[in-house]
Formats: structure tokens, C-alpha cells, sequence
């Protein structure tokens, strides 16, 4: 059974999309009979309840490479590492380093967590990216905007969930954008690029990148993302186009194993690459790609190729949705309407994080969201409708 256990790494989410994943991973390897180990740090143990989905959890730094490596190196009976958290990426490929597994070379984990250096490789390579800086003060970042063309976006050189992201239409906002950033710490200076946002959902099989899904997306102030579909509503041309350079682009980073979620724009036919991670998509896109490939298991067919299997992938034939609940500032009176919605037999999944007396403050990234719903549909137009539907019905009543 050693040979049959699989680590996860970041197991103890304390997300709603990151618990269904944790439980998607632990019923598709169990199918598998694989053993599941879960690891994470201490306190996110605490916070998130795994004992009922793993069968053994190990206390670990698992944000920290070195910490990683260092509890990996000389231990036996693990045959497969993965992770669908972001800053567990570069400590995958740690562990699976040391222990000498199927993973990702771990200076390829750590460009595609470093921005810039995976914007600089793929325009060595000849692919499309903004132009890009790294700055460490507002001194330098204002040089770059003085040599490029607006308008800009700042953000954290390795961040996540839209926090600290700023739009730049004018130097005379630089330095407004910069002061919600960390102090001392490097940040990214970007020219903006036009254009619908899409992502590219797949996964990597015997070193190959396969693109499942390609992802239409909605944002709001901030670039909070509001929403998504599935399949994204591009022609078959354009979305050829968006498949081939995501592939040729994963290949020439050197991508060879687990799930990735690509970040793309497009404008009019140009397709222009965005950030690559070497993990799922967030905002339950997961949930969306197994039900728009009705009997697609997609952390299985990951964990069959970490185990050197093979698996049949099921081909598309519906479409899934999600919308996010964004809520004004205020304290909430009453909800009225959810029990309703959740009930929606097209509801493939739903979660309300404000209750009545909750005060509720702007929102600034993701996790300050107030909720989600995830339909299903046998087609883009009736998942539409649905949720439309499902947000009409909703009363939620916010007091200032």
C-alpha cells in the first residue's frame, strides 16, 4: 500500500472552493484505492476540520519549500504528491524532488510563482505579454510608467485572489495604487491589456498538456472576478487559437505534471497569455470542468497519471456557470430567498458566508465575496437564465 499513498499538500482549507476540492481529491483516490495523507500548517489544521476526509494529516510548513524538502528527504511509502493550492506549488515540486517522484522541476514551480520571470520567458519565446516591471518603490515604478503607454496595473509579484491589484489610468494615481501594497516588498508594474479575460482549464497526461475547458469570466472593481461560464463563448477559431498557444506555452515553460489554470485575454482575434498556475482553478471552476465532462474525475485522472496509469478522459456536452454574491457595505437585516435557491435542482453547489447582524465591509479580493452559486445546464443560455433566476429570487436586505 506504501507505493499506493498519496500527500496532499494544503489539505486544511478554509474556503468553500477549497474544501469541495479536498473532498473531490479524497472520494476520487479512495475509487482508486489510494491512501490519502493531508498536510498543512498547524493552524490551518485547527481552523479546517480534515479528519473526516483524510486519513492521516502530518503538521507541516507546507507555504515553505526548504520546510518541505526537509520533511520529505529519506521518508518512504508516499508514491504521489498534489496540491490545488496556489502557494503550495513550489513545495510540491520540493517534495516530489526529494523523494523522487513524478513532479515538476522545482526552478520551473518557482517561475511560474514569480510573475515577471514566466511574463520574461514567454516573450523570450515569442508569445504575447504586457510589458512588465519589477519595482521596489514608487520611485521606480513611476519610471516605468513614464516609458510605456497606459493605462497600468500594479500588484504583488506572487499574489493571489486579486488582492492588491490596482488599475493605473493616470501617473497621478501611481502613487495611491502603490500605498496599497506591503511596504518593502518588490511589486509588479504591468501595461494593461484590452480585452475579454478568459482562463484555460486541463491537465498535464504523460508530459502532455490537455486543455479541458476554456473559461469565460466576469470582474468587478479591483478585477475581483464576479463570474464565470463554461464553455467560454469564443469562436472555434479563437478558441483553436487560445488551445494552441496555452499548450506550446506550458510546454516551453516546462510544465510536466498536475493540473493547470492558464489566464488569457482576447482581443478581437489576438490571444494574449496571463498568469500560469500549475494548479485548478478557484472559484469552484473545478466543480464546473467535471460537469460540463459528465463522468470526468478530474483529481483522479491526475492521481492515474502520477501513478503512471492511463484513463479515458469523457468528452463535453453541458455547461455550468458560477456568480458571486458582491454585497454593499452595511450591516445585513434579514436573508430571504436562499433556501429557495440552493434547493434548484440545476444547483450543482452553493454557499452563503453572511447571516443577519453581519457587518459587512468593501470588498478588496476574493475572499471578502459573500457568496456563490454553481449551475448546470444543457446549455450557456439556460445556465444563464437559471441564475438570473436564482439571484432574482434572492432578499437579502443591507442597512447602512
Amino acid at each position: 500500500m506504501a507505493d499506493r499513498t498519496l500527500l496532499v499538500l494544503g489539505c486544511a482549507s478554509t474556503t468553500p472552493h477549497g474544501r469541495d476540492q479536498m473532498r473531490r481529491v479524497a472520494e476520487q483516490a479512495a475509487r482508486r484505492d489510494v491512501r490519502v495523507i493531508g498536510a498543512d500548517t498547524a493552524a490551518n489544521l485547527a481552523a479546517a476540520d480534515v479528519s473526516g476526509v483524510v486519513g492521516e494529516t502530518a503538521v507541516l510548513d507546507v507555504h515553505s519549500p526548504d520546510a518541505v524538502r526537509s520533511w520529505a528527504n529519506g521518508r518512504a511509502g508516499i508514491g504521489a504528491v498534489l496540491t490545488f493550492r496556489e502557494m503550495c506549488v513550489e513545495s510540491v515540486a520540493a517534495a516530489t524532488s526529494a523523494l523522487g517522484l513524478a513532479g515538476n522541476d522545482p526552478a520551473v514551480a518557482h517561475t511560474i510563482r514569480t510573475k515577471d520571470l514566466c511574463r520574461e520567458l514567454l516573450r523570450d519565446k515569442g508569445f504575447r505579454q504586457p510589458e512588465c516591471a519589477v519595482a521596489e518603490d514608487l520611485a521606480a515604478a513611476t519610471a516605468f510608467v513614464a516609458r510605456t503607454r497606459g493605462p497600468w496595473v500594479v500588484k504583488p509579484r506572487d499574489g493571489m485572489g486579486s488582492v492588491g491589484v490596482s488599475l493605473v489610468r493616470s501617473p497621478a494615481d501611481l502613487s495611491d495604487a502603490v500605498s496599497r501594497l506591503p511596504a518593502g516588498t518588490p511589486f509588479l508594474v504591468e501595461t494593461f491589456v484590452s480585452g475579454r479575460e478568459f482562463s484555460a482549464e486541463g491537465v498535464l497526461l504523460a508530459g502532455r498538456p490537455r486543455v479541458l475547458a476554456l473559461t469565460a469570466k466576469t470582474t468587478g472593481a479591483g478585477f475581483v472576478e464576479t463570474g464565470h461560464r463554461m464553455p467560454a463563448d469564443l469562436d472555434p477559431a479563437t478558441a483553436a487559437t487560445a488551445h494552441a498557444e496555452i499548450e506550446a506555452a506550458l510546454r516551453v515553460i516546462g510544465i510536466t505534471h498536475g493540473i493547470f489554470h492558464v489566464e488569457f485575454w482576447v482581443d478581437d482575434d489576438t490571444v494574449v497569455l496571463g498568469e500560469v498556475h500549475a494548479r485548478p482553478g478557484g472559484d469552484f471552476i473545478h466543480a464546473m470542468v467535471e460537469h460540463t465532462r459528465p463522468g470526468l474525475e478530474l483529481y483522479g485522472l491526475l492521481i492515474d497519471d502520477l501513478f503512471g496509469e492511463v484513463a479515458d478522459i469523457p468528452p463535453p456536452a453541458t455547461a455550468a456557470g458560477v456568480e458571486f454574491l458582491l454585497l454593499p457595505p452595511g450591516t445585513v437585516h434579514s436573508v430571504g430567498g436562499w433556501t429557495d435557491a440552493v434547493s434548484h435542482p440545476a444547483v450543482i453547489t452553493a454557499h452563503l458566508s453572511v447571516r443577519p447582524g453581519d457587518v459587512i465591509g468593501p470588498i478588496r479580493g476574493s475572499a471578502d465575496r459573500h457568496g456563490v452559486l454553481v449551475v448546470g445546464g444543457p446549455t450557456r443560455a439556460a445556465v444563464d437564465e437559471t441564475l438570473h433566476d436564482l439571484l432574482a429570487g434572492l432578499r437579502i436586505d443591507i442597512r447602512r
